[in-house]
């Protein structure tokens, strides 16, 4: 209260006027000049003032107009009704930070209250109000999305520019949204929108309370940041590809509809752990504080998370937190690469930062492998994975196994068919320990066919619906892969030993059977030996890894793996063959009708045999024939089961798996990019033309530019895949794999998905009551959990991928050389058109990633590394930059390059154009997030690299100015799109 007068008084008397009048003492001025007034606040005092002023009885003189961006005056809010979120999200604020927060809300609204829960309930009965995940782009910070439920395509999203518009609420809050003006939006995000928006929104959103925090001490520096794969499509923006300086538009639709936030329907993302680095909170411009020093006067950190889309916090330094944070004793420099997990305890209303709460002991630091993956379980939700099994799930399980071992005879001879004198055998990854498929062969030379079974692990027997165990795969719905462990859906008892189909130990099977013609592949549909499913008992006569098959087919001798109930290596080879021999032809069939294939390097890093757990080398996976042998009969399974579901009296539960053709727009700009810009030949009419398109650009330009294409195809309108309960009407098509009907039947003892196959396919063979599956509402509530979990373990896994490559950067004393392909330029011009340097994006295959490097002029050879954020202990190398650059044309750039002796007589100069497949470095960054940057490669050195790339694929392709139908020059619009 006192504060608040203390500004009204200000603002009517300024001290410029007091200083003249004879009525007040120097001493009265120098306490009011003294006095602790938030200057951050200062234009939500003015308007405090102003509002105090008009809704007074008695005269006053007119105010000031509030300054830009402040164009309304809001009272403090009422107490939101239960079901809206108010500052508090779970708990009240801690004891010692309680004055501070009734500070904040008896200071002048900064944000727009929430509407109650009645309101926004009519609101969206009613259609003026939309609800939606907020999610924030990773590109332009100011700039967030909501995609109402139901929405698959990007063209529904909804946009919210700026954080006044966003009012508090965090990425991956549920949000109540109301739509408005472009106009309106724009203003609210400032000048030039989201446009303007940059990387370091973040620091100019919050200098307000916070200016001087060392931005490079908290973001990853540009030398080397790389792109997020947001699914707003800004990933690789095809239009700009060739691009210059030209204004780039968040979103390449020509309509988009914009609103604000004003209610949280649920916190989901504000509730969440968040994984930060810990910074001191100067609040003068004048404290630079960069040396990352705690000081005694010191009353709060910055908490900055490692997730830019999340807002930066202040975190009280009390004496609980700094005994947690060893700041007891001061002055005392904070460690900027330890992460620490917070939760966001309340954001009022007059605050530009959220309050949070420590929430446990530090996690390790960047570039610890435990932290790294610590880091990503937390960042991706996936953290209560890592749980131990409640004791008593683990009594349960013990009972199953008791149970399921007692009547196991019973159960066989009662009730399934008896395969376990069959020839049936596992090919799984070496390092595999729960075994959920095995197959057989059979040859029927009378009928010129095969019959095929795949044998799938019976989970939906053992776990009941309802049950612990079940309750249990249902919330975690997957298991999650990290680097040297499996955190497993299902307790071991189950996943790796009773389900586990392991050699030699009699097991219960839900079966697929089915028939291929040996002369083409195709799959019997009709008459007697169309697909059928049942109930069995198998025992697996061998088990097999992936190398093991393929060396065979290859022709190399190998040492046969053990073979059980009395069959030979050699029928198991002759099996094998078979099964290559067909499913060559069912492969080629599938391809040729439509099917699309999208390769994908992936580095597997090896750590099992080192002591430290770190890795110490590293392969290409490959996706060799020993692997699509399995892949063509696992799909040819999963689409016979889905199939008969869809055209079953259970259809209505069934749950089943689509992938939407692309977004059309999106295609057609590819298309456009390919043929008329690049002159490439291209056509993208079906997912078998964009293949065919695809193969034909491996064959004449090599691996490194068509797995780039690739990546454009997969990254610019492609869809995702989701799970989906089926109901009339529904688009049941996977465009990928080009069948009408797909879905996950083989993997249960990974997937929740496929134990709700498994429950409604075996009620409907008669083998389980109507009962052992849920119902459509709770089925519907599950997929869409086990769409969002398989997302999250996907981008959990590129996260710990990415912090272990920059790990094994770091240990190998060496720095990384490779090939990258050129996706576009971009010149950077101050206002006045000088050049501030340009990016070019670059993509590598062998990393699946997009990086932009920098180009300055006159960067020569830099003299100290680590001040450029380079990670360079015990690395004998040198880094050569371009001494100048230029742009010749759209779509081309020139480099100049010095000899490392600098003799400008031998300058050589080096030409990129799109597409452009050129060397480049990668060295690790000590930054946090754990990163790396991308440099060219000189062509004074590694001259073997040069060599590596086909020639046609080293030039690239010229940009091709195209004019649009209306008239527009192609390249310019391209630009601006």
């Amino acid at each position: 209260l006192v504060q608040e007068c203390l500004c009204l008084f200000q603002f009517f008397f300024p001290t410029s006027i007091l200083r003249t009048s004879p009525l007040i003492s120097m001493g009265a001025l120098s306490w009011l000049e003294a006095a602790p007034v938030d200057n951050s606040d200062a234009s939500a005092s003015a308007a405090a003032a102003a509002d105090a002023a008009s809704s007074s009885d008695m005269p006053a003189p007119p105010p000031p107009p509030p300054p830009p961006g402040l164009d309304e005056v809001r009272p403090p809010p009422p107490p939101i009704p239960e079901g809206a979120r108010t500052a508090e999200v779970e708990a009240d604020p801690p004891a010692e930070g309680a004055e501070e927060v009734r500070a904040e809300t008896a200071k002048q609204s900064l944000y727009d209250k929430y509407l109650d829960k009645e309101t926004v309930a009519r609101g969206l009965a009613d259609g003026s109000l939309l609800q939606g995940t907020l999610v924030v782009s990773g590109k332009s910070l100011s700039t967030a999305f909501v995609r109402p439920p139901g929405a698959r395509n990007n063209d529904n999203d909804i946009v919210i520019l700026g954080k006044t518009a966003r009012n508090r609420a965090m990425h991956g809050d549920i949000v109540a949204v109301k739509l408005v003006a472009e106009d309106e939006a724009r203003n609210w995000s400032g000048s030039g929108g989201a446009a303007a928006a940059g990387p370091a929104d973040q620091a100019k959103d919050d200098d307000v309370e916070v200016a001087d925090v060392d931005e490079k001490r908290a973001q990853a520096p540009t030398l080397g940041d790389s792109d997020d794969d947001e699914s707003e499509d800004e990933v690789v923006n095809l239009s700009a590809m060739a691009g210059n300086n030209k204004t780039e538009k968040v979103t390449p639709q020509a309509e988009k509809r914009f609103a604000k936030v004003v209610a949280i329907v649920d916190p989901k993302g504000s509730k969440r752990l968040v994984v930060c680095t810990l910074h001191p909170n100067p609040t003068r411009k004048d404290d630079d504080r960069s040396d990352g020093m705690v000081r005694p006067n010191d009353k709060w950190l910055r908490a900055v998370p490692t997730d830019k889309r999340m807002s930066w916090m202040k975190l009280k330094l009390n004496d609980s937190t700094a005994k947690v944070l060893d700041l007891e004793v001061l002055p005392k420099k904070l460690n900027p690469f330890q992460f620490w997990t917070v939760k966001m305890s309340v954001w009022q209303e007059s605050a530009v930062l959220p309050l949070c709460q420590l929430t446990g002991e530090c996690l390790g630091q960047a570039g610890d492998l435990v932290a790294e993956e610590r880091h990503a379980l937390i960042e991706h939700d996936l953290a209560d994975h890592e749980n131990e099994f409640s004791d008593a799930l683990l009594d349960e399980v013990d009972e199953i196994v008791r149970v399921a071992q007692r009547d196991f005879e019973e159960e066989v001879t009662t009730r399934r068919q008896d395969l376990r004198k069959k020839r049936i055998f596992t090919i799984d990854p070496a390092t595999a320990k729960d075994l959920d498929d095995a197959i057989h062969i059979d040859d029927d030379p009378e009928r010129g066919e095969v019959e095929i079974g795949v044998h799938i692990a019976d989970v939906g027997h053992f776990v009941k619906l309802g049950s612990l165990a079940d309750k249990e795969a249902q919330f975690r719905t997957t298991s999650v892969y990290l680097i040297n462990r499996v955190l497993p859906m299902l307790p071991h008892g189950l996943c790796n030993h009773l389900c586990s189909l392991n050699p030699a130990e009699p097991k219960l099977s839900f079966s697929a059977f089915f028939r291929l013609k040996k002369d083409t592949g195709e799959l019997v549909e009709e008459g007697p030996y169309k697909p059928w499913f049942m109930k069995t008992a198998i025992c697996s006569v061998c088990r097999l890894n992936y190398d093991e098959v393929q060396e065979m087919l290859d022709g190399k001798d190998i040492e046969p793996p053990a073979v059980h109930g009395g069959y030979t290596w050699q029928q198991i080879k002759d099996d094998i063959f078979l099964m290559y021999d067909v499913c060559g032809k069912v492969r080629k069939a599938r391809f040729d009708g439509g099917a699309l294939s999208i390769s994908k390097k992936k580095m597997i890093f090896h750590t099992r045999e080192s002591e430290d757990g770190l890795p110490k080398g590293y392969h290409l996976e490959q996706h060799s024939a020993s692997h699509w042998i399995i892949e063509e009969l696992m799909l040819l399974a999963n689409r016979c089961v889905a199939k008969h579901l869809a055209h079953s009296t259970v259809s209505d539960w069934a749950v089943l798996r689509n992938h939407e053709a692309p977004d059309r727009e999106k295609a057609n700009e590819l298309a456009k990019l390919m043929t008329e810009h690049l002159g490439l030949e291209w056509e993208s009419y079906n997912a078998g033309s964009i293949y065919r398109s695809c193969q034909a650009l491996y064959r004449k330009y090599g691996e490194v530019l068509g797995l780039c294409v690739e990546m454009m195809v997969m990254r610019n309108g492609m869809q995702q895949a989701q799970y989906f309960v089926h109901h009339e009407g529904a688009d049941c098509h996977h465009f990928a794999l080009d069948f009408d009907y797909y879905t996950h039947f083989t993997s249960p003892i990974r997937r929740y998905p496929d134990v709700m196959v498994h429950r409604v396919l075996a009620a409907l063979i008669g083998f389980a009551e109507p009962d052992s599956y849920q119902d459509v509402g709770d089925a519907q509530i599950q997929v869409n959990q086990c769409n969002d979990k398989k997302q999250a373990t996907k981008r959990c896994s590129e996260q710990i991928d990415r912090a272990v490559f920059c790990i094994y950067l770091r240990g190998m004393k060496s720095w990384f050389y490779t090939i990258g392909t050129v996706l576009k330029f971009k010149e950077n011009k101050s206002r006045d058109g000088e050049s501030k340097g340009a990016e070019v994006t670059v993509y590598s295959a062998q990393l699946g990633k997009e990086s932009i490097v920098q180009l300055k002029i006159g960067d020569g050879k830099p003299e100290n590394l680590e001040e450029m954020g380079l990670f360079c202990s015990g690395v004998e190398d040198e880094l050569i930059l371009p001494d100048n650059w230029r742009f010749c044309s759209r779509g081309m750039v020139e480099l100049s390059w010095l000899p490392p002796d600098g003799d400008r007589t031998r300058k050589k100069k080096q030409t990129l154009q799109t597409l452009s497949c050129i060397p480049i470095v990668i060295i690790p960054t000590n930054t946090v997030p754990i990163d790396y940057a991308v440099f060219f490669v000189s062509p004074f050195r590694k001259q073997e690299l040069f060599e590596q790339v086909p020639e046609s694929a080293a030039k690239g392709f010229a940009w091709n100015d195209v004019p649009d139908e209306d008239g527009a020059d192609g390249g310019a619009a391209a630009a601006a799109a």
